[in-house]
């Protein structure tokens, strides 16, 4: 005998949410947030070494 049973992913009454996509979201932003930090602490000629864009640079791309 054969049983086969179907899982649903979401939930029908529309609170069902993934606490562990949530969390991956959270944590990469947080990542992402304090990777600028330090990026931007540092002094303008090492940034320029390290290739990161200036300011004016970055404000002429999105002009564009």
């Amino acid at each position: 005998m054969t049983t086969i049973t179907y899982r649903d992913s979401k939930s029908s009454s529309g609170l069902h949410f993934d606490v562990g996509s949530l969390l991956q979201k959270v944590s990469h932003s947080w990542q992402q947030w304090q990777a600028a930090r330090e990026i931007e602490s540092m002094p303008f000629d090492i940034r320029k070494d390290v290739g990161y864009p200036s300011a004016e640079a970055a404000d002429e791309r999105k002009v564009m």
